[in-house]
């Protein structure tokens, strides 16, 4: 365990997660001019919401690709799937303190479920696309959402919640999906990595 927090940097992946959080909820609903071609004026705002739960879904990402785990292979997993956790759970334990504070509500709230979010589809793309490549959905579905997925202010598509801080349960129903299918995909990378790992054993 102290290898693994040393050689992943999980206590520096914690600070930049603090730093993000604190950064996002402080800015409030402030968000950044980007091209929409979604119906609507030519230009539109993405909020600091999704792109701060971006950036620590890459760090998160990053840290737990650092270096081969010498244990089973079912541990490493278990330890790669908690650091992730963690990063999710540290970001809603500051969104609740924010909201206690009384920080914006729709901004706290958008910032947890977009973390969810784009943890999720990391980890699902880890095991899909392998280490190098498990950021590139993430950002992809972040540009296309911006893009293509506005609309109307504040009333995106519904795939495309993760560019608004509406607070309606309509924008949450993107997470789901992303969820389901980053348990099964994780799961079943982790089956093979078990068998493989007790085949060569």
């Amino acid at each position: 365990m102290i290898w693994w927090l040393r050689v992943h940097r999980t206590a520096a992946l914690l600070g930049l997660t603090t730093a993000v959080t604190v950064l996002s909820i402080g800015l409030g609903p402030i968000g950044m001019l980007f091209p929409s071609f979604g119906g609507g004026a030519p230009f539109a705002m993405i909020p600091v919401a999704a792109v701060g739960p971006l950036v620590l879904a890459i760090a998160a990402g990053a840290s737990i690709s650092r270096a081969p785990f010498p244990a089973p292979a079912r541990r490493t997993d278990l330890l790669e799937l908690s650091t992730v956790l963690v990063v999710i759970g540290l970001v809603c334990a500051i969104g609740a303190v924010g909201l206690a504070l009384g920080a914006d509500p729709a901004v706290s709230l958008a910032i947890i479920r977009n973390t969810i979010a784009f943890c999720a589809l990391a980890m699902a793309s880890r095991a899909v696309l392998g280490d190098r490549y498990q950021s590139v959905p993430g950002v992809l579905y972040l540009l296309v959402a911006g893009l293509f997925g506005r609309g109307t202010p504040d009333r995106p598509a519904v795939w495309a919640g993760i560019v608004t801080t509406n607070t309606e349960l309509t924008y949450w129903l993107f997470v789901a999906p992303i969820v389901i299918v980053a348990a099964v995909v994780t799961v079943g990378r982790s089956a093979r990595r078990v068998g493989g790992w007790g085949n060569s054993n």
